[in-house]
């Protein structure tokens, strides 16, 4: 079931590390952060284009979808903080692993699904609020539903995911005529073995996963060039 297929998230965990931290009144998005060499105890990220930024705002960080900022920024909060957040958003394969996960998560180092992640996306649409999906209309939706961000912080992130200047965009440029009006992030795993692009505006939420059912990585595989066009198109139809 490639809804369901439990598979590691690359980026596109990093909004809610972000938001998380926004609430707690650590940062802001135009606290300044430093993209320099960093080792957590034998950890030592490194950025996808294999560069350090030096001094960087958090909203660019996280357009720019930069690895050792949102380390860091995990590292701020305390995983534990993302992983019960997780665990309340219904991350199964996260809940059972929750006690042994590090800072890697941040860059994709766990287990999810795509229905997991299209839902957790919704928060940021619907004002921080979370919605349990569900598949048939109800009428007391609303009794499956918690508040996860503030308004404030989920403002900030929903902000941020609509920037441009960002290292996301597709390469191909029928892809950003006619662009759609949306905040999205896209996510790679290591071995290019998926990827994702998950974006929002009032109306939708829409997650894309793209990759081999087999787990096999192809070179070629990534958010930005393979997902995030389909997402555009599916925004662009509905």
């Amino acid at each position: 079931d490639g809804v369901k297929a439990i598979r590691s998230p690359g980026s596109t965990l990093k909004p809610m590390i972000y938001g998380l931290a926004f609430d707690k009144g650590l940062y802001t998005p135009r606290s300044v952060i430093s993209d320099v060499p960093v080792n957590f105890d034998g950890y030592t990220p490194e950025n996808y284009d294999e560069h350090f930024h030096g001094q960087v705002a958090l909203a660019d960080a996280l357009a720019q979808s930069l690895n050792i900022p949102a380390v860091k920024v995990l590292n701020d909060i305390e995983v534990k903080t993302l992983t019960e957040t997780l665990d309340k958003l219904n991350f199964t394969q996260i809940r059972k692993d929750k006690d042994k996960l590090g800072l890697s998560t941040a860059l994709g180092g766990c287990g999810v699904s795509l229905e997991e992640l299209t839902g957790m996306y919704s928060v940021f649409a619907n004002y921080g609020k979370y919605f349990t999906p569900v598949y048939t209309k109800t009428d007391d939706d609303d009794n499956n539903s918690q508040q996860v961000l503030s308004s404030g912080a989920n403002y900030m992130v929903a902000k941020t995911l609509t920037m441009l200047r960002r290292s996301d965009l597709p390469n191909r440029s029928e892809s950003v005529i006619n662009m759609p009006k949306i905040a999205w992030k896209t996510g790679t795993s290591y071995g290019r073995r998926d990827a994702w692009s998950i974006g929002f505006n009032n109306n939708y939420t829409v997650g894309v996963w793209c990759g081999n059912f087999d787990g096999k990585g192809v070179p070629e595989l990534n958010g930005a060039d393979i997902a995030t066009p389909l997402l555009l198109q599916i925004f662009n139809a509905i």
